[in-house]
């Protein structure tokens, strides 16, 4: 027996059978009616579409023989794709010194007569076979002939086909994120359009007015003071919305990019208690860090500390000379652990609570010293908690304070 040689150009031939993504694939139709059709045309009892890999031949389509695949140092078809005539054919593999003692001859399927066509690429690479066996000699006419290399062409033409159809999707696909994206930019851009609209006009306005006043020397000291007052407390409101606004975005630009991974809590909350502490001591509230510095969630550090910092100063704006406690508790699921940010604070009735994550019902409060604010910051934080897989819920009593629990799963 002499084995079936390597081609010389093996590597790139190797490259566009890859290419055409049809080796190992599932058994399809079109294929199937084929090497019935060569088979019956031929008279042949064995018809295959032979794919040859690196050290096996697979069969894409098959009719009369049981295994799905052979080893390509002893197939016939190894030889085919070397081979310079347009169709190889053995006659009796018994006479043919290539094949005399193959495995294959001897055993089963006993290959005697066998008639390969190379399956070339547009490239020029035989990617394999469309291939007639008999069990004895025999020979094809010139009609068999042509239609094995009529049948062989069209093997390439689906695969092809298939090829084109699968980069097809692949661009409709594209062409589908890219217009989803498009979407996604022109509701970003109408929500912070709509968002400077509504609360950086008003500040603006506000202080347009109040020097064209003092330009006109219209108000009375006492009246100037107390203006001023106003509008420090709105431009207060309106800084944090902008800070809001900037996290905002660059948070959306990396939404499909969050970096989960395992995050220390405690860390987390003593870095925004630094942080806050001069706000929160403004209004004389004071800080419980409860969190035990062991306590992980999975979650990226950047979002979180996001929802969190909007939490801490949601219930500081909302409460004087009281308690800002933050805990965790672990969740009924044990795969699951919740942050609770709760203050001491004046609380809010059912009604707001209701509405408190519904961007088409977004209202600002006066704090508890007249802060002014936007409602931007927990919408923002519910929406990017929901892009982490977390959850936000609020339980509160007017009068009495608020607790919000952000829950997030557990780092092992």
């Amino acid at each position: 027996m002499i084995a079936a040689p390597i081609p010389v150009n093996e590597q790139e031939r190797l490259q566009e059978l890859i290419r055409y993504e049809v080796l190992y694939t599932q058994y399809e139709e079109d294929f199937d009616q084929i090497v019935q059709l060569a088979s019956a045309i031929c008279k042949t009892p064995i018809s295959t579409i032979t794919l040859l890999d690196f050290n096996k031949q697979w069969f894409k389509a098959k009719i009369g023989i049981e295994n799905t695949e052979g080893d390509r140092d002893v197939s016939f078809c190894g030889h085919t794709i070397v081979d310079e005539e347009a169709i190889m054919i053995v006659n009796d593999a018994l006479e043919d010194q290539r094949f005399i003692d193959n495995p294959l001859v001897l055993g089963d399927p006993n290959i005697r007569f066998y008639a390969g066509y190379p399956l070339v690429s547009p490239s020029g690479y035989k990617l394999g076979t469309l291939c007639v066996i008999d069990r004895v000699p025999r020979s094809l006419t010139a009609e068999q002939e042509l239609t094995l290399k009529t049948l062989g062409n069209q093997v390439i033409k689906l695969f092809e086909l298939r090829l084109r159809n699968k980069e097809a999707e692949v661009r409709n696909r594209l062409i589908e994120e890219q217009k989803q994206q498009l979407e996604e930019s022109k509701s970003v851009q109408s929500k912070i359009i709509s968002i400077i609209a509504h609360d950086v006009r008003g500040p603006v306005t506000s202080l347009k007015t109040m020097i064209e006043l003092t330009k006109a020397k219209s108000l009375t000291e006492a009246e100037t003071v107390q203006l001023f007052d106003m509008l420090d407390k709105q431009l207060d409101g309106t800084l944090d919305m902008l800070t809001n606004l900037v996290d905002w975005g660059s948070m959306l630009l990396r939404k499909g990019k969050l970096s989960i991974s395992s995050v220390n809590i405690s860390s987390v909350v003593e870095k925004l208690i630094k942080n806050l502490s001069p706000m929160v001591q403004l209004k004389k509230n004071q800080f419980q860090n409860l969190v035990p510095i062991d306590a992980d969630v999975m979650a990226d550090e950047n979002t979180l500390r996001f929802i969190l910092r909007n939490i801490i100063s949601n219930a500081n704006k909302f409460t004087s000379a009281g308690t800002i406690t933050i805990h965790i508790q672990p969740n009924e699921n044990k795969d699951l652990m919740s942050i609770i940010v709760s203050d001491t604070g004046c609380g809010m009735p059912i009604e707001i609570q209701q509405q408190l994550f519904n961007p088409a019902k977004r209202h600002s409060r006066e704090g508890t010293n007249k802060e002014k604010g936007s409602g931007l910051g927990l919408l923002l934080a519910k929406e990017f908690a929901e892009a982490m897989h977390a959850s936000i819920d609020v339980k509160s009593e007017h009068g009495k304070g608020t607790s919000f629990s952000v829950t997030l799963p557990v780092s092992i």
